[in-house]
């Protein structure tokens, strides 16, 4: 079964806003979001999904990003969505109301220092620099990656 989900690119200040988990005694860092529920729009997914791992309300831009993640050793195909993001007010405070398993924190990254953290989806992290660059072609669908 194919899995669906929605991600929020939050930028502030050349940071990006990142959950960072920890699993099998290893730390890596996803952005915010969680899988649709039946009957659900990613528009709506991805607002509730920020109220519960961030404590903030979102408004949704463009689709920044398309990623599918195959793994057959733990049984998993899900296609996340990533979209831009923007706060209604400017961030000062994150705290989530339903943490995700293995959650530990949340954490601003700082762009400049992107390859210095294991998020997901890497193949990301070198676009991030293209869009802070103001440079604004970049692929849509990253593939099949972690």
């Amino acid at each position: 079964m194919i899995r669906t989900a929605s991600r929020g690119l939050l930028i502030q200040d050349d940071h990006i806003l990142a959950v960072k988990y920890q699993e099998d005694g290893k730390v890596f860092y996803a952005l915010p979001g969680g899988g649709q529920e039946a009957g659900e729009p990613l528009h709506k997914n991805l607002p509730r999904e920020c109220r519960e791992e961030l404590g903030i309300d979102v408004k949704i831009g463009e689709l920044m990003f398309v990623r599918e993640w195959l793994d057959e050793d733990i049984d998993v195909h899900q296609i996340e969505f990533i979209f831009e993001c923007f706060p209604y007010k400017k961030i000062e405070d994150v705290y989530s109301e339903v943490p995700d398993k293995n959650q530990i924190g949340i954490e601003w990254l700082p762009i400049a220092d992107i390859f210095n953290y294991h998020i997901y989806p890497l193949e990301m992290r070198q676009h991030l620099h293209t869009l802070t660059d103001g440079q604004v072609k970049v692929p849509v669908y990253l593939g099949n990656v972690n």
